[in-house]
């Protein structure tokens, strides 16, 4: 047994309870030796089927899950004017964590995990990790090398992907981060692909410790070389060939966002991180889960047309084309 205390947070609305559940289940499964464990839901919209099952994973596990309200939260977002991510707001309620936790609950550290994550690993030490004056820890963001420069970054300056984070809720309310974010917010700064990654990048990038992409390792790292990666994307501010290769051969959290527009739970995805997403979906309530496909449109059927016939490095090339019109098509709206 090992004398640490972990608290996790997820956020997700129904569309995603059973994805979350999933994780979670990782979770549990592969940090069996932690003294304790809280894992606190941000949900929206959720089920009584969907509590229930989430309760019985925690049961399983002989851990703690506590449902935190989040409407109030949601409301005052709406009247901030951030917009909503896929249609759900639940995807920025962990900006706003002073607004929704207990006291007691800020004066500790909280990890959050995105819905599509799985933990591979126990997280004894990113949790314990010397944080210094930090208010979070992240890795970097695979895809975010010209897309920063659509939010105001510079090329020089890191882009960081928020499916994991750690919180040291006392630098992040000593900071009054979330203060700084609402300010922001109220000069009319909404418009964002992604609201809650370009925030916390745009709001906190002085907060933020760089951490391991083993702690956050995304597909374009398992579907693709290395030198390749480097090829397209270049090698500027981010992770150097060493640090990757580590990271690809003793990953922690996988995280399984969308490759060629599905995730793992969609029928006949060639997501690097389906087999493992299998291991997991067994292993839980859902495991009765029948995967459907993913409601593509045109180009992502080209998309993974292209990926199952062209030289993977002539492919990836095609695809930071496109990744780029897209960025260019988020600066032109906001």
């Amino acid at each position: 047994m090992i004398d640490l205390k972990l608290n996790v947070l997820y956020q997700f609305n129904e569309k995603y309870a059973t994805f979350a559940g999933v994780s979670i289940t990782s979770l549990l499964e592969n940090n069996k030796k932690m003294k304790e464990i809280n894992v606190y839901i941000l949900g929206e919209a959720l089920t009584e089927e969907s509590v229930n099952k989430l309760q019985s994973v925690a049961a399983k596990y002989k851990r703690n899950i506590i449902f935190k309200e989040t409407g109030t939260v949601i409301e005052r977002m709406k009247e901030w004017g951030i917009p909503s991510y896929r249609g759900a707001y639940s995807a920025n309620l962990r900006l706003f964590l002073p607004l929704i936790l207990e006291e007691n609950e800020l004066d500790e550290r909280i990890l959050y995990l995105d819905a599509d994550t799985i933990v591979a690993s126990p997280l004894d030490e990113l949790i314990n990790i010397d944080m210094q004056e930090y208010a979070l820890a992240m890795s970097l963001d695979s895809l975010g090398a010209r897309y920063k420069e659509t939010i105001g970054l510079r090329a020089d300056e890191l882009y960081y992907n928020s499916g994991v984070i750690l919180f040291e809720m006392r630098n992040w309310r000593k900071k009054q981060c979330t203060e700084r974010i609402i300010d922001y917010l109220k000069t009319g700064h909404t418009h964002f692909a992604s609201p809650d990654q370009d925030l916390l990048n745009i709001v906190c990038q002085k907060e933020i410790k760089c951490i391991s992409a083993c702690y956050n390792l995304q597909p374009v790292h398992l579907a693709f070389r290395i030198k390749d990666y480097y090829k397209c994307y270049g090698r500027e501010a981010y992770y150097d060939q060493s640090q990757l290769e580590e990271a690809i051969n003793d990953t922690v959290v996988f995280h399984c966002f969308r490759f060629l527009g599905e995730f793992p739970w969609h029928y006949g995805n060639l997501h690097p991180d389906n087999d493992l997403f299998d291991q997991y979906l067994a292993m839980s309530p859902w495991s009765d889960y029948v995967k459907r496909k993913a409601e593509a449109g045109i180009l992502m059927k080209i998309e993974k047309i292209l990926f199952r016939f062209l030289p993977h490095m002539l492919f990836l090339r095609l695809f930071v084309l496109a990744h780029n019109i897209y960025a260019q098509g988020s600066k032109e709206i906001a």
